[in-house]
Parts: structure tokens; sequence; C-alpha cells
């Protein structure tokens, strides 16, 4: 319908570039390139991929890897000669390490546990009570059971938050985030041989890069265990569509 309000064909689309977050297998891409397919553009003309791909071209060129996050984690790299990996991103309860969902399920497990009568009281505790509403620590224990991941991974907020602050138990969870999140992204790196490379961009995404201490953290740690100093930190992400520009650019001049 877009087609015909602009009077404009689907041959005559030079190329069209679909990034989504559930692009993660090959069954995965034949479905969403059976949507695309039925736009009447051509396959040779279209191209589907992790939205994370487009996250990288948004503000990086190959090699080099995009580290997420957010609620989940995980990392995707492209090599100069167009090779791929991927590591992290495989469901909040068993994968994601160092994003919201692993930040929110430490603090909320903790809480619980002193909740329960044998976890130590930590200030941030007090912090999502109030925010909970929940009354008192009885009463919080039956409003976290019924928790979404999504609920779960918006309390890594107050716990950034307080680490910024000075909170030595919030701060040591952030930093523990980030040298997971810094795994993952490495994991990539080395899969990809980029210790090879005279110069590999990293572009980061999502929430917890908010965080000057996570970012610090990250790139400490992503740094030390770089094989050698050829990272280039590219900064956060903006807007994913912007790579879907530049890749559909470089893929269909």
């Amino acid at each position: 319908s877009v087609f015909r309000s602009i009077a404009i064909a689907p041959g005559d689309i030079r190329g069209m570039v679909m990034g989504m977050s559930g692009v993660d297998s090959p069954e995965d891409h034949a479905h969403y390139l059976d949507i695309a397919l039925a736009t009447g553009i051509p396959q040779d003309r279209i191209y589907v991929c992790n939205d994370s791909e487009l996250a990288f071209y948004s503000k990086g060129t190959p090699p080099g890897l995009c580290i997420v996050a957010g609620t989940g984690s995980a990392a995707t790299g492209i090599g100069a000669d167009g090779r791929k990996a991927r590591s992290g991103g495989w469901s909040n309860f068993i994968s994601d390490e160092g994003s919201g969902g692993w930040v929110g399920t430490r603090v909320l497990r903790a809480l619980l546990r002193f909740c329960d009568g044998y976890g130590q009281r930590q200030s941030i505790f007090d912090v999502l009570l109030a925010q909970y509403g929940a009354g008192d620590f009885d009463a919080l224990r039956h409003v976290l059971s019924r928790f979404s991941m999504q609920e779960i991974a918006a309390a890594a907020k107050p716990v950034m938050d307080m680490a910024e602050t000075g909170d030595g138990y919030c701060g040591d969870i952030v930093r523990e985030a980030a040298r997971l999140a810094a795994e993952i992204a490495h994991s990539v790196y080395r899969k990809l041989d980029f210790q090879r490379e005279a110069s590999v961009d990293v572009v980061t995404a999502g929430s917890l890069f908010k965080s000057p201490l996570f970012m610090n953290a990250f790139t400490a740690r992503m740094e030390a265990m770089a094989a050698r100093p050829n990272l280039r930190f590219q900064g956060e992400v903006v807007s994913p569509a912007l790579g879907g520009i530049a890749l559909c650019n470089l893929l269909f001049p």
C-alpha cells in the first residue's frame, strides 16, 4: 500500500534491509524473508538480519562488533571479510548475562532472601520496597512472585542509579554485570580472530551503557582481555535505522 501511495513499483526498489531481534536461526531468517517477499521486491534485493547488525552499522564499520546490554544481552561481530559471529542472547533465564534481566534477577533474588529472613539487608531494598508500594517486606514477596521478566529487568535502573551514588553493594553488581558483558563481547572478538586486525570498532547499545560506571568497567575489561590495543569504542547507538540505511547502501549500491 505504501508503494501504491507514492506510485512506486516493487521492481523500482534498489534494495531492502530488514533487521529484527527475532532473526536468530535459519528458520527465523526464512520466516522473515517470506514476509519481505510478500512486498513483491525480488529476493536478490532483500537482506534479512538480526537488528544487532543494524545497530553495528549505525556507528561502526567492519571489522568490529556490537554488544547489547538492555533487558537481555548479546554480541554480534562482523569481520572485514564478511564473516559473522554471535554470542549471548539465548533467553533471559539461561543466558543474557550482564543484562538488565541479570541485574534485576540478582538484586530481587537477594531481596527475597531478606524478605524470608535469611539474607542481609541492603539500602537498595528500601528503595525497591517504596517503588513497588507493597507496604512491608512480607507483602513484597507476593508482589515479586508475580513479576514478568520485563518487570524484573526494570529493577536494574534503581540499582544502576544507586551504584552511581557510590553504594558499594549496587556498585559490585554493576561492575560484575559489565565484566560479564565484556566476556560476551570478547568471545566474538576471539571467534573472528580480531587480534589480527589493526583496528576493531566496538559499538555499544542498550540501557545499561547509559551508566558511566557500567561503561567504564566494560571498557576497562575489554581492553584488558584484548590481545592488542586495537579497540576503537564508537559510542552508544542512537538510531539503528541509520545502520539499516548504511547497510542498504553497502549491499545495494
